[in-house]
């Protein structure tokens, strides 16, 4: 089961606790946490030996809302150093705790868990309850969008469950330190866990946040180093050492998990008065070779869509939040509109193998049904550490390519043709109005065509066309920008083609891309499955 970080905007209020009493400092490095980690893995995976009071885990939602941490209680906030630490008080669906250390120099000092920090607002605890023994997890603050008020950027809570976000932006998709059978039909999915975090504390003129993790699971155990650099974009290196216990089905590194409930190509599409609902919308993968392919994602009811792309030393892949324009959504409290995209891009060990792209049915917008993960090739031997680098970019949108970029993929029949498919793909450059300069026009198109592949022989394409949709599109831009003598406006082309399926033929592997006149590729390659 796949289990959603946080339905929107609500955990994050549900806030833990730290606090500052030593218990014996001991010398701190990631090669001595690797080791341990190595030496865990060694043996049969043990529970975690922090127990939960049942007061603390019988609590309700609006119980466990009710406390809040003190923020400026939080880890070095006092000393006005650039970041400074919430944790996250355990409770209703917050059970596991972990330990967390502050690393000083090389020294590091387990912090304990101190009820002063929290507001238990109407909260009513019976006598002699005992305190938690350890945290649900932690987030980091910094000064990421004014100079006065210190923003969250990162949380770390559930699991090995991970979120950031660049400036003015809210949280979308949520990343995990490492995946196990997920999103796999009849095979149980294993959760490891963050045991324990150690979190450097930073020098005064820091711009990054240090923080490794252990890591635990019935069938692996690992060690994290994470470099955090806060900002427009946020940047995440990722670097890792995980050994097996025993083999494993399906593993995941660099796991995301995100929502699609629907969008522009949904059918039938639920019965809600927003338009679209969704925190990505896309996964772009960039080749070895530079080439783009962007692969839509879409809900499809009551079925499980597992697309799996081989790839070689890919230059990165990202789960994208493309549509951009709040007429899409009209959410103006969730912001689908502003959700972020995140980049991958391999450092170390991530050269060949599978990205696993897994979309799941769900009945609302709380829970993930989007699962990508990468499942390095060769498989992992059990009891050999593995080693791998990754770097996370938490951006709005990718820089561009210089391409037209898939923008909308529609589809549907012809009028009075039930037996065929109408497939309708809108490529855009660019995705935003850019400033003129000169007198730019928009690209020639005489000559270009939309170039379709399908991967089964036996449907029929009867018909391929494209559409300068440029001008019917100025009514998507904010007022005046289409027509501005300071703005040019981008440019829409809407390649369709119409097909036939064979009867008893549910599903079709599809692409798209648009070529010029003299064969040149001018877009991204549009990657679809179709199903009925």
């Amino acid at each position: 089961m796949l289990r959603r970080f946080s339905t929107p905007f609500t955990l994050v209020t549900l806030i833990a606790t730290t606090a500052s009493t030593p218990l014996g400092a001991e010398e701190f490095s990631f090669d001595k946490l690797r080791e341990k980690a190595r030496t865990i893995a060694a043996s049969p995976h043990q529970p975690s030996p922090l127990k939960l009071d049942e007061f603390w885990k019988n609590l309700n939602y609006d119980q466990h809302r009710d406390i809040r941490f003190q923020m400026e209680e939080g880890l070095w906030a006092k000393e006005k150093l650039p970041f400074s630490i919430d944790f996250f008080h355990p409770g209703w669906t917050a059970k596991e705790m972990v330990t967390i250390h502050e690393v000083v120099g090389g020294d590091e000092k387990p912090l304990v868990f101190d009820r002063s920090l929290f507001d238990y607002g109407k909260q009513k605890i019976p006598a002699n309850t005992p305190s938690p023994q350890g945290y649900a997890g932690w987030r980091a603050r910094c000064h990421l969008n004014t100079a006065d008020y210190m923003d969250e950027f990162l949380v770390f809570l559930g699991a090995s469950y991970f979120r950031a976000i660049p400036a003015n932006s809210p949280y979308g998709v949520s990343a995990r330190g490492l995946s196990i059978n997920s999103g796999l039909p009849g095979v149980p999915e294993e959760f490891p866990v963050f045991t324990e975090f150690f979190l450097q504390r930073p020098e005064k003129d820091s711009k990054s946040l240090k923080a490794w993790g252990l890591l635990d699971g019935e069938s692996v155990s690992g060690a994290y180093q994470f470099t955090i650099t806060p900002g427009k974009e946020t940047v995440m290196d990722v670097e890792a050492e995980i050994t097996l216990r025993k083999p494993v089905q399906q593993l995941g590194l660099a796991p995301f998990s995100s929502m699609f409930w629907f969008g522009e190509g949904t059918h039938p599409k639920p019965y809600d008065f927003r338009p679209e609902i969704h925190d990505s919308d896309g996964l772009l993968m960039e080749l070895e070779s530079g080439n783009l392919h962007y692969r839509p994602l879409e809900h499809s009811h009551n079925k499980f869509r597992h697309c799996v792309f081989k790839l070689e030393k890919p230059r990165s892949w990202s789960l994208v939040q493309r549509d951009r324009s709040f007429a899409s959504y009209q959410d103006i409290e969730a912001k689908y509109h502003d959700r972020p995209t995140v980049r991958v891009e391999p450092v170390k060990g991530l050269d060949y193998g599978k990205l696993h792209l897994i979309e799941m049915p769900t009945i609302d917008e709380t829970g993930d049904n989007v699962v990508l993960v990468w499942e390095p090739e060769p498989a992992l031997e059990v009891g050999k550490p593995f080693h791998f680098h990754y770097r996370l970019r938490w951006i709005r949108d990718p820089e561009p390519s210089g391409l037209f970029t898939v923008r909308a993929t529609r589809s549907g029949t012809p009028v009075q043709q039930p037996d065929q498919v109408l497939m309708a793909i809108d490529f855009a450059k660019p995705l935003q109005p850019v400033a003129k300069v000169g007198d730019p026009k928009w690209d020639d198109t005489k000559g270009w065509k939309p170039v379709v592949t399908l991967n089964q022989k036996e449907v029929k394409l009867i018909h391929v066309g494209m559409d300068d949709m440029s001008m019917a599109n100025v009514d998507d831009l904010p007022a005046g920008l289409g027509r501005s003598d300071k703005l040019h406006m981008p440019q829409v082309l809407r390649a369709f083609f119409v097909l036939e399926p064979p009867k008893g033929m549910d599903q079709i592997d599809m692409t798209c891309e648009l070529q010029d006149a003299s064969g040149k590729v001018v877009s991204e390659r549009w990657v679809y499955l179709w199903t009925r």
